[in-house]
């Protein structure tokens, strides 16, 4: 099990729906991903069962649930996934609305950092949604570029770059 300063990183289970409901169950956190704002079950089980059977992965998926150490409550997701588009991984995060604004995104992004060096990852990307300012400052903050500005996904997204 991985750890940084107040969280656990752990793989996800097939029995945890409620806890990834209780994150992408809701349209503000849905807000800038792609696909419908309201995820409904059927959606939110193709993506519980991507985290589950992705990790570590022939393509590089690692997909961990976040967890609080103090209250052992999953408050979001982070980890390294495939981009096919671009044939890179990404760092990529989500956490619960109550969650937001505590400094989470930043410690999982630097922890995933840290982990990409270990796993002998020399280049990662990002996206992220134009209109999410707090995922955009925390991509620069842990040390992403900016590089274009992108349509994707019915999105219109900012791309980064990392050296690791």
């Amino acid at each position: 099990m991985l750890e940084s300063k107040r969280l656990i990183y752990d793989f996800w289970t097939e029995n945890e729906y409620e806890e990834l409901k209780d994150i992408l169950g809701n349209p503000a956190v849905c807000e800038f991903l792609p696909g419908n704002k309201q995820k409904s079950d059927e959606e939110l089980q193709k993506w519980l069962n991507f985290y589950v059977k992705s990790n570590g992965d022939a393509y590089g998926n690692r997909i961990y649930k976040v967890i609080l150490k103090d209250t052992q409550e999953v408050v979001g997701y982070g980890g390294f996934c495939y981009v096919k588009e671009f044939d890179k991984i990404e760092i990529m995060y989500g956490f619960k609305e109550e969650a937001w604004g505590k400094g989470f995104a930043t410690e999982v992004g630097l922890h995933l950092k840290t982990l990409a060096k270990e796993l002998n990852y020399d280049f990662l990307i990002a996206l992220a949604d134009i209109h999410n300012e707090g995922s955009n400052k925390v991509l620069e903050k842990i040390g992403y570029i900016k590089i274009k500005q992108i349509h994707l996904w019915g999105l219109d997204l900012f791309y980064y770059e990392m050296n690791i």
